[in-house]
Formats: C-alpha cells, structure tokens, sequence
C-alpha cells in the first residue's frame, strides 16, 4: 500500500474515532439531564429547563445542572416580580405578594453563592422558604377574593423549585 494511500487511511480513521467520541460524550451529557431530572417530581419541565439552556447542555455534574435550575427559578420569580408591579390593585393582598417575591428573589440570589460553596442546607431552606411564600402570597389573594394575575407563573415557580430541591438534594447526598 502506497504511503499516500496509509496516510488518508490513518485520517480517515482519527476523524472518524474524533466524531464517535464526540457522539458519545454527547449522549453521556443528555443522559446526566434525562438521569438527573428522572428524580425530580416534574420530570419534563426539567428536561425541558435544562435542555434549552448551553450551559447545562455542557454539564459535566449535577452541581451545573442544580445551578441552572436555580438561575431560571431566579428568573421566574423577577417575571412574577414584574407582572405585580404592574397590578393597579393596591391592597394588602397584592402589597404582601410583591413583598414576598422581593425577599424570595434575595432569597434566591443567595442560595446561587450558597451552592457554589456548597453549602447545601442553605439551599434547601431558601429555597423551601421561597415555595412556602410563594404559596402564601397565592392563599392571599384567594382569602382577599382577588383572582390571581401570576397563578400560571406562580405553578410554574413551584416546580422549578421542586427541581432545584430534588438537584440540590443529590448533591448534598439525600
């Protein structure tokens, strides 16, 4: 066999193991999501959080994911922030829930620095907490008779940091 021919063989074949490699990894870092989000209590949205994000889409642990989850729990909680910062109604009701997910997005701020530290149990609380005021301010507005504008984005929340919960617990070996 000509050295021409060996030479384009041997590339052949590296480029070849480089794609097979590259497929493989790819199916392991799916396979953490899938892995990872088969705890949880709302499997889909999980895949579905982590999936659309790059930054999980490249994860090597759970400790990524859990901070993606995290970050977009943060993001949902600023959008409620906003849709009741625009509610004309001025009542105490609508007062208390703008206040709650004022200290929950602190809240959750904090458990992002907390889980880079790896301090889980902090985690877990905040995070407890903000679904705990998250479900008051809807029992709120529900005592107050009003009809709730954030009830979608509010569920939402909810399960997101159920997801968190369930990532963070594995993390911290539960």
């Amino acid at each position: 066999m000509k050295p021409s021919l060996k030479f384009f063989f041997c590339v052949l074949f590296t480029l070849c193991a480089i794609d097979q490699f590259r497929n493989v990894a790819e199916a392991q870092k799916a396979d953490l999501i899938t892995s990872a989000c088969d705890g949880t209590l709302y499997k889909d949205l999980c895949k579905k959080t982590l999936q659309s994000d790059p930054e999980s889409r490249g994860a090597t642990d759970i400790g990524v994911l859990a901070k993606v989850a995290l970050q977009h729990t943060l993001s949902q909680a600023k959008q409620i922030q906003g849709q009741l910062s625009k509610q004309k109604d001025t009542s105490p009701a609508f007062k208390d829930c703008n206040a709650n997910y004022q200290d929950i997005s602190g809240r959750l701020q904090e458990s992002l620095t907390s889980l880079k530290s790896k301090k889980y149990s902090d985690v877990l609380t905040w995070v407890s907490a903000a679904m705990t005021n998250s479900g008051s301010c809807e029992d709120g507005l529900k005592e107050m008779g009003k009809a709730s504008p954030i009830l979608s984005l509010s569920t939402t929340f909810s399960q997101l940091c159920s997801i968190v919960l369930a990532l963070t617990n594995k993390l911290a070996g539960h």
